[in-house]
């Protein structure tokens, strides 16, 4: 993902694909059906609880949709299709491992991770490390991965504006502007409005509606090759884009094969270490937990997550048949050849098969689309905001203002956010995505498994793990092709770069070691603390536990104390 209004931004394309009169008519037609949505979700928002859970209520069903949709993303739709196209074979194993990483929320994630009764992974934290570095270690973690998605989700939708709502070949600076305050400020408005119960109805629209359109066009290209897809897969590979290595479009070499990277001598390993870390982290983002905690039971948490996965696995099958069917449709000069130009072609082929109509629904329901994954972002930066840096101030807000207080931070954060995000796109920002994957992995997922299965797990562990993690994460990202080395970096042209392959394969073991290491080299053990946590991730039911923290320097500190004790 980059920001379209960097002065050395993408080269000109010729925008003959894009109806902006009908995207605008489905643009507002949607938002008419979504703040309908959310108006009338205000209504169940009594409490806390309500906002930021929709009081546990939410059924399984419902919370797949929703969950899905917080994988939907410009990224993972319009430019993976084109990256399909272009790509083949091994942009299709990348798809797999998003699928593989949907294996640890139903093994790991879901139940466990409802029935302890959590609204941040902070609270999780803090049933096995004492309470104020847990909570800022949640912060940190959270609050960082969600700058990094709510520039690139803000930069999303200035892509499609310029994309799908003008015809002008060159950015046009006053409509992308526009369009990003305004869907800026209606994501807000929905979360101020309607919290979680809002929130999950404007997801599982949009999934609904986002899956429908690629479904029709997946039965529109089986169609057009009559089920044939032996047919489809040789025209496909007939009519690739010629690679200069001669690697075929169906065949591994693309992405994985010699001199794929720029000016690296580190193929293969450079997109083999993006589909682990892809595995390993993806899950992981703190946005995604919130489906888990807002679940009627463990049960339900797992079922969510085993419906998200079975969805997925089908949405991305249709992906491979529209980004296979986009090459053999329209030929491999009319898709997008370089990375900047990914994303055209799925507006492409809609336009190629259906007319503007087709390509003006699409740019609706992209608008749509981006502008509900910052709300989601925004969601789940006030629920770390009022759950973990509130407890580290020691600040208690009394029940009959606690809305009213929620409701400030959505409007504080979210403009906050809004003008940085809007600052931000006259910078490159893809490196954001994988970078918070990356943090996914080697810092979030450690964590987890330790707090939730090992009983020695302890505070300096904890922080060993999620700031050692942080720290090995970013500083290979600082010396990675993705700051310099690149023409797509963020400093093309400097190389100060020695790392090309993605940090996530040396930072998801070495999380792990972090956390081994530091807890062992700590005295403090919390025994009943993992009782406790073992008997409400087990069965969900709360049995405080009765001693604090033993060994250390400050073991019997106040803040040494589980939630349950402190309170």
């Amino acid at each position: 993902m980059t920001g379209v209004l960097t002065a050395s931004g993408p080269p000109p394309v010729d925008n003959t694909w894009a109806a902006p009169a009908i995207a605008a008519a489905v643009a507002l037609v949607l938002a008419a059906v979504v703040f309908a949505l959310v108006f009338t979700a205000r209504g169940r928002v009594r409490d806390q609880k309500d906002f930021f859970l929709a009081g546990r209520r939410i059924g399984a069903g419902q919370n797949a949709l929703a969950h899905v949709g917080g994988g939907i993303m410009y990224s993972t739709v319009i430019i993976i299709t084109g990256h399909i196209a272009l790509n083949g074979f091994d942009a299709i194993l990348l798809l797999t491992a998003f699928t593989m990483s949907t294996v640890l929320a139903v093994l790991i994630y879901a139940s466990p991770m409802r029935n302890v009764g959590a609204y941040t992974i902070g609270d999780l934290f803090a049933l096995r490390a004492r309470e104020r570095q847990a909570r800022i270690a949640s912060a940190v973690i959270t609050l960082l991965i969600y700058a990094m998605f709510m520039i690139v989700a803000l930069a999303s939708v200035s892509m499609v504006a310029s994309r799908m709502f003008t015809t002008d070949s060159e950015v046009n600076v006053p409509v992308v502007g526009t369009m990003v305050i305004v869907v800026g400020l209606a994501a807000i408005v929905m979360v101020y409005v309607g919290g979680m119960p809002g929130i999950t109805r404007v997801m599982v629209l949009k999934v609904s509606l986002m899956m429908a359109f690629i479904a029709v066009l997946t039965v529109v290209v089986l169609a057009k090759y009559k089920l044939n897809l032996a047919h489809l897969l040789s025209d496909a590979e007939a009519h690739a884009y010629p690679d200069k290595r001669g690697y075929g479009l169906l065949a591994p070499g693309r992405l994985f094969g010699e001199g794929s990277t720029y000016n690296s001598g580190q193929d293969p390993w450079v997109h083999l270490s993006k589909a682990v870390s892809i595995a390993a982290g993806a899950i992981g983002m703190p946005f995604l937990f919130m489906r888990f905690f807002a679940s009627r039971s463990g049960q339900a948490a797992r079922r969510t997550a085993g419906w998200a996965a079975m969805i997925t696995v089908a949405f991305w099958t249709c992906m491979i048949i529209v980004g296979l069917g986009s090459v053999a449709i329209l030929g491999g000069n009319k898709i997008g050849v370089i990375s900047w130009h990914r994303d055209i072609t799925l507006p492409k082929l809609a336009d190629d098969l259906g007319g503007k109509w087709a390509s003006g629904v699409l740019g609706g329901i992209a608008l749509l689309s981006v502008g509900a994954i910052f709300a989601v972002l925004l969601l789940n930066a006030v629920t770390s905001y009022t759950r973990d840096v509130n407890a580290v101030r020691g600040r208690k807000v009394e029940p009959a203002a606690e809305l009213k207080d929620i409701r400030r931070n959505v409007l504080v954060i979210g403009i906050a956010s809004l003008v940085v995000g809007a600052a931000m796109m006259t910078q490159l920002t893809h490196i954001f995505i994988p970078t918070s994957i990356d943090l996914g992995g080697a810092v979030v997922l450690p964590a987890v498994v330790y707090s939730l299965f090992w009983r020695r797990f302890n505070t300096r562990g904890l922080m060993w793990t999620v700031y050692g993690g942080l720290a090995l994460t970013l500083f290979m990202v600082v010396f990675s092709n993705g700051v310099s080395g690149d023409p797509t970096a963020l400093f093309p042209d400097a190389d100060f770069k020695f790392i090309d392959f993605e940090p996530g394969l040396v930072g998801v073991p070495a999380g792990f070691l972090l956390g081994f290491l530091g807890t062992l080299t700590s005295s403090e053990r919390n025994d009943a603390g993992f009782a406790e946590m073992r008997v409400r991730a087990l069965t969900g039911a709360v049995i405080p536990a009765r001693n604090a923290p033993t060994g250390g320097a400050d073991a019997h500190d106040r803040e040494s104390r589980t939630p349950s004790e402190a309170h």
